[in-house]
């Protein structure tokens, strides 16, 4: 069998899940805006502890209820704990909204309001945002022309609606810049 010869989980060809620490990031927000293209749009991660090596973790959409299309963009660098990083398709439209550059930009943020999205950790899921086999459009979490942005202190994992506040679909319509937009994404 598999684990015959094994002295330890890491001496082992297959190491058990419960030997990978949990997740040092989550996922904290998505933004669908409604500049030209339907654009800003972002994925926010949050660290709530120090990562020295962002290669581990990756993103990926699932785009209209889909289901997964596994991790789609890896991420680089390092961050320290109460950092944020922001995932955006483009830098005009985000920094002209934000008042702030991206981090990242990437295809993968090519989000549109009724997308779920997996954060993965050494290419095994960790955190989830929406359901990823449901098309978001008239679902509580949908966040059409809105967003939505995970509570302070949730943990990652399965995605759990309670744990999120939302905007509302199309609540970003008439906005141009988030400071002085009735619905402001708590940034």
């Amino acid at each position: 069998d598999a684990v015959d010869d094994c002295t330890t989980n890491a001496s082992c060809g297959s190491v058990f899940p419960f030997d990978q620490p949990p997740s040092s990031l989550v996922i904290s927000g998505v933004f669908d805006g409604n500049l030209a293209g339907g654009l800003p749009k972002m994925i926010e991660l949050y660290a709530f502890a120090d990562v020295s090596d962002l290669t581990v973790y990756g993103i990926g959409a699932a785009n209209n209820g889909g289901g997964t299309d596994d991790q789609e963009f890896t991420l680089s660098g390092s961050i320290s704990e109460g950092e944020y990083i922001r995932i955006a398709t483009e830098e005009t439209y985000f920094e002209s909204y934000f008042g702030v550059r991206p981090d990242f930009t990437s295809s993968v943020a090519n989000i549109n309001g009724n997308d779920a999205i997996e954060l993965f950790y050494n290419g095994a899921v960790v955190d989830t945002f929406g359901e990823i086999d449901v098309n978001g459009a008239g679902q509580p979490w949908e966040y059409n022309d809105g967003w939505a942005k995970r509570s302070i202190g949730t943990l990652p994992g399965d995605f759990d609606i309670g744990a999120w506040v939302f905007s509302g679909p199309d609540a970003v319509d008439d906005c141009t810049i988030n400071a002085s937009c009735g619905s402001e994404y708590p940034f």
